[in-house]
């Protein structure tokens, strides 16, 4: 799972978030690996 392996959670922590915390924590990880391979992008 995406977020377990980025945050090294338990795969049960993740599924307990409810959906919207969720998508948030998942787009977070995103604008991080994001900047992490681009520091000179925007967020956007």
């Amino acid at each position: 799972m995406y977020v377990a392996y980025y945050l090294h959670w338990s795969a049960d922590s993740v599924l307990d978030l409810e959906h919207p915390a969720r998508q948030r924590v998942i787009e977070e990880i995103g604008r991080i690996n994001k900047r992490i391979s681009d520091p000179d992008a925007a967020d956007g």
